[in-house]
């Protein structure tokens, strides 16, 4: 992981901060997002957006001015995920989610509010490259979600592979969501050279990025 971040694109900085000083920050954000804006989990004292999943998944951050505009959370296939769990009446009956190496999960994904229309583009466009970043980095193949149908319907739009794994319904709070899976072998290189577009990244990410295109270039280039 520490090869493949931090990613910077227009001042903003995405990172891992387990264990680092953003950390309670992530925190906070995520708290004012899920807790406070969305009401999908009750409040907590503290102001601290925090469960037993922070324990062993990833947590990174996007940072503008030295303060989290952004947030992701990554788990990788050995441990538990929210769609077995809190989410998984939201699958297909007879869906069965793959586990184990080469799966994960992406949870509490968000873009903060932003001054201008431009920043706010960047941020989500560090946060969906992270998507396939930490997969690629991790080597997961499944990366499973649940969303809005609606967004889940512009991530589609935008070109990333999803396959379906469950319909819309509606979960506690009478939130309507909808469970999606990202099979990144069935990603269009293209779309992906499209989300690194102008990011800059460290020496070891930027020489994956160039064996990833070499390996996926027509056979006529």
């Amino acid at each position: 992981m520490a090869h493949f971040f931090p990613l910077e694109l227009g001042g903003l900085l995405m990172e891992k901060v387990n264990a680092t000083p953003h950390e309670i920050d992530l925190l906070k954000f995520r708290h004012q997002v899920f807790r406070e804006q969305l009401q999908w989990v009750p409040l907590r004292p503290d102001g601290l957006d925090l469960d037993d999943y922070d324990a062993f998944s990833d947590n990174l951050a996007v940072i503008a001015q030295n303060q989290v505009v952004g947030s992701a959370r990554f788990t990788l296939g050995d441990r538990p995920f929210m769609i077995e769990k809190e989410f998984a009446r939201l699958l297909a009956p007879g869906e069965r989610i793959r586990k184990g190496a080469g799966c994960g999960e992406i949870t509490r994904f968000a873009v903060g509010k932003s001054i201008s229309g431009s920043e706010t583009r960047a941020i989500a466009r560090l946060l969906y490259l992270s998507l396939w970043e930490w997969s690629r980095a991790n080597e997961v193949r499944w990366l499973y979600f649940v969303v809005e149908p609606s967004f889940y319907r512009h991530l589609s739009r935008m070109g990333f592979p999803i396959l379906p794994v469950g319909v819309p319904r509606p979960l506690d709070g009478g939130v309507m969501s909808v469970a999606g899976c990202f099979d990144w072998e069935q990603a269009d290189p293209e779309f992906v050279k499209s989300l690194r577009r102008e990011v800059a990244a460290p020496r070891e990410c930027v020489r994956s990025w160039m064996e990833y295109d070499r390996a996926h270039a027509p056979a006529w280039a």
